[in-house]
C-alpha cells in the first residue's frame, strides 16, 4: 500500500505586491489638527507668552493662531474659555496655579477631545519633589509688592533718569553703563535690563568728541561699548531720517557711519572697555551677553524680581 504524498502548496507565479508608500501631501493641503491655540492663564500670561513664543520660533510663522486668555480666576470665566476652545476646535495650553482648575481643564479636554498641555504643572511638581516642599496655590505670589518689586521699580526709574547721557554726574552709581554712537540700541537694552532689576546708564558718543569725564571715571569693568555693522547702522539711520523727515546729512552716509564705528572701536580699546557687536542681535540676546561680560553680581532681589515677571 502506497503512502499518501504530503500536500504541497502550489507555487504562485504572480509577483508579490509591493508595499505602498504614503503619497506626499499636496502643497496646498490643509494641515492636520487645530490651527487655533488658546493659551489660558490665571495671571498676566507673560510666562505663557514667553514659552509659547519661544516654542513657535521653531515652526513656520503661520503655524498657529494664538489667542491669550488672561486673569481667568473664576469658575464661570474658566467655563466660558473652555467652551470657546471647544467651539473653535482649538488646542489649549494653560498656566494656572489652582489644582482644582487644572483638574477641571483636564477633565473638560478629555471629555471634549481637546488637545491640551499644562505649561507649569510638570515644573512645579518637579521642584516640589526634589525640594521636599509642598507648593502653595497663591496667584498673588507672582506679583508681590516686596523688596524685589521695589528694587525693579527703582532700577527702572534710575535708568530713565540716565538715558542718553542724562544724569551723567551720577553715572558711576549704575550697575551697568552702555556707551555707543547713535542708534546702536542703547536705550531699549537699558530698559530691558532695568526690568530685571539692574540700574543702567547709557551715554551717546559722538565722533572725535571726548566722552564725558564722569564716564571716564566710572568703573571700567561696568562699561560696555556697543558696536554694529556700518551697513546695518547706515540703513537704520536712513530709515530714521526718512520717518522724521530730516534733511540729508552725513548722519546716514555709509562712509561717515563706517568712520564713526571705527572711531568708537578705537575709543573702547583706548579706555579698556568691553565691547559687544550687536549686529543682527535681538535686545534679549544683547542683554544676556552684557550680563555675562559685566562683573556685577546679580542682586538676590533682582533675580527674584525677574522670576516674578509671570
Amino acid at each position: 500500500m502506497t503512502k499518501p504524498r504530503p500536500k504541497t502548496r502550489a507555487k504562485s507565479h504572480s509577483k508579490a505586491t509591493p508595499k505602498t508608500r504614503p503619497r506626499p501631501a499636496p502643497r496646498d493641503a490643509k494641515p492636520l489638527g487645530p490651527r487655533v491655540l488658546i493659551v489660558l492663564s490665571d495671571s498676566t500670561g507673560n510666562l505663557a507668552r514667553h514659552m509659547i513664543g519661544a516654542a513657535l520660533t521653531q515652526f513656520p510663522v503661520d503655524t498657529m493662531d494664538v489667542v491669550y486668555e488672561t486673569f481667568v480666576r473664576t469658575p464661570a470665566r474658566l467655563a466660558a474659555v473652555l467652551e470657546k476652545a471647544a467651539a473653535a476646535h482649538a488646542a489649549l495650553c494653560h498656566a494656572v496655579v489652582s489644582q482644582d482648575a487644572k483638574k477641571e481643564i483636564a477633565q473638560f479636554c478629555r471629555r471634549r477631545k481637546i488637545p491640551s498641555f499644562d505649561i507649569t504643572g510638570g515644573l512645579t511638581d518637579f521642584i516640589g519633589h526634589v525640594a521636599g516642599v509642598s507648593r502653595t496655590e497663591n496667584v498673588a505670589a507672582l506679583h508681590r509688592l516686596d523688596e524685589a518689586y521695589k528694587r525693579r521699580i527703582e532700577a527702572i526709574e534710575f535708568t530713565l533718569a540716565h538715558d542718553d547721557g542724562l544724569g551723567v554726574e551720577t553715572v558711576a552709581d549704575a550697575d551697568i553703563v552702555l556707551a555707543g554712537v547713535s542708534r546702536t540700541g542703547k536705550t531699549p537694552t537699558s530698559i530691558y535690563l532695568a526690568q530685571q532689576g539692574y540700574r543702567v546708564a547709557n551715554v551717546a558718543l559722538a565722533i572725535e568728541v571726548k566722552p564725558p569725564i564722569e564716564l571716564l571715571k566710572a568703573p571700567s569693568d561696568r562699561i560696555v561699548g556697543l558696536l554694529i555693522d556700518p551697513m546695518q547702522l547706515a540703513t537704520i539711520r536712513a530709515h530714521r531720517q526718512k520717518s522724521w523727515q530730516m534733511s540729508a546729512t552725513a548722519y546716514g552716509d555709509l562712509d561717515h557711519v563706517a568712520r564713526e564705528v571705527a572711531w568708537a572701536r578705537r575709543l573702547y580699546n583706548e579706555y579698556g572697555w568691553k565691547c559687544l557687536d550687536v549686529t543682527d542681535q535681538a535686545i534679549e540676546e544683547t542683554a544676556a551677553r552684557i550680563l555675562e561680560m559685566v562683573n556685577v553680581p546679580i542682586h538676590r532681589s533682582a533675580a527674584k524680581a525677574f522670576s516674578n515677571m509671570e
